[in-house]
């Protein structure tokens, strides 16, 4: 006999028990927020869910009760998902699939260092322990990585300061992995431009904030702009000259209310100084655990925070028209930085199709949480199969990919 629990007076069909027969472990953070709901209200998740033992029907809308714990699959959105098939309408569901969220990386993005030699104010790698990732724990990483494609050797710090890198990006090259960093283009001395041609780095991004050299070094303290255009033309040109066809060059940064209209003149300004490429700007970071960095006398840019986040928006469509656009890029190339996944009905989401993970080898769950959460999740330590079959971690990801949000993603754009 099918179980019946009534909400609002609808009839629903209660899952709970094939819930956790199938997936226990999957269950939404007690303390974490859904954008879209009330405190101890019930919502919905989403789950493939299976009929008469073969029958499936994908991304139906299941309705959790919070304060209960209980699953539901509300008769309403039964019978839209059997008008085709009268004949289950009855019949009960026997299994429940929530792993909806992306399980095959093939790129992870690893801090090599936090060090840098600007002192950007909203920066939260200053705030950071100073280090340098080991060589041996990056062997290892790879090691324990043995589908990975590409590499991103980007973090909190300036990439090229750490003296390995090169090092490093010949060991992914070894392997017939590609590497892509973000660099604050300071660091592009004859020497180094030699080695990002030869090592054949795939992609170098530089972070601009402004196209006034006074406005840049205020926000990107001890950032000369003018020696950084200097560096990027130098790079343009010894790799044209002399035959390379990597790294291709590429633009992005940060706008504050001050400079939210100055895109258009960056781009322009940065392809007169060989800049092909067009990734993306963001305004100043609005996370919690941002915001507790920033100074006094700026945290009053957090207000004009969706005025900035309209106009990059506005100007970027532009800007991919100038310069060629980083999803274009990558699929040029191959890099799985835009694979298709599967997007949730529901609310705003996370689905993190790579892995992010600190110089210590602790993955987290996206580049903006700072913090290790598993020791389990240590990719020196663990394969990568393994943390991503770790329970912990699987369930916060079907919780990010619900739009879910734990405490610590109090701020980001996703939480709204």
């Amino acid at each position: 006999m099918i179980k019946r629990l009534f909400v609002k007076s609808f009839p629903h069909e209660d899952i709970t028990d094939v819930w956790n027969r199938c997936h226990p472990h999957l269950q939404p953070l007690a303390e974490a927020r859904v954008p879209t709901a009330q405190p101890n209200a019930a919502f919905d998740v989403v789950a493939h869910v299976r009929l008469a033992g073969s029958v499936w029907f994908e991304m139906a809308r299941i309705s959790y009760d919070p304060t209960t714990g209980r699953y539901a699959w509300p008769r309403s959105e039964r019978e839209a998902a059997l008008k085709n098939r009268f004949d289950l309408m009855d019949t009960p569901v026997d299994a429940v699939d929530a792993r909806l969220w992306s399980t095959e990386p093939t790129m992870i993005n690893i801090e090599p260092t936090t060090r840098c030699n600007f002192n950007c104010w909203y920066c939260i790698g200053r705030h950071m322990k100073q280090d340098d990732i080991k060589l041996e724990n990056f062997a290892a990483m790879l090691d324990n990585f043995p589908k990975l494609k590409t590499i991103a050797l980007v973090g909190e710090g300036e990439p090229l300061m750490h003296k390995q890198f090169f090092t490093m990006a010949k060991m992914a090259k070894e392997r017939q992995i590609r590497v892509i960093i973000i660099s604050n283009g300071s660091t592009f001395s004859k020497s180094v431009i030699k080695q990002l041609c030869e090592s054949e780095v795939a992609y170098v991004a530089i972070s601009i904030d402004s196209f006034d050299p006074s406005t840049f070094a205020s926000s990107r303290l001890d950032g000369d702009l003018n020696k950084v255009w200097r560096g990027i033309h130098k790079l343009r040109e010894y790799r044209d000259a002399h035959g390379y066809r990597f790294p291709k060059i590429a633009l992005k940064g940060t706008l504050f209310s001050h400079t939210l209209g100055q895109l258009p003149d960056i781009v322009e300004v940065a392809k007169k100084n060989g800049v092909e490429i067009f990734e993306s700007f963001q305004p100043l970071n609005p996370m919690k655990s941002y915001v507790r960095i920033y100074p006094k006398e700026q945290v009053n840019q957090l207000a004009s925070v969706s005025d900035v986040a309209k106009a990059i928006a506005h100007d970027s469509v532009l800007a991919q028209q100038t310069l060629q656009p980083f999803a274009e890029f990558c699929r040029e190339e191959g890099i799985d930085f835009f694979p298709k996944v599967r997007s949730n009905p529901l609310r705003n989401n996370c689905n993190e199709t790579y892995l992010y993970s600190l110089l210590s080898g602790d993955v987290t769950p996206c580049c903006q949480i700072k913090t290790p959460i598993s020791d389990k999740w240590n990719v020196f330590n663990h394969s990568v199969e393994d943390v991503m079959a770790d329970p912990e971690y699987e369930n916060v990801r079907f919780n990010l990919w619900n739009g879910i949000f734990p405490s610590y993603c109090e701020g980001c754009w996703k939480t709204r």
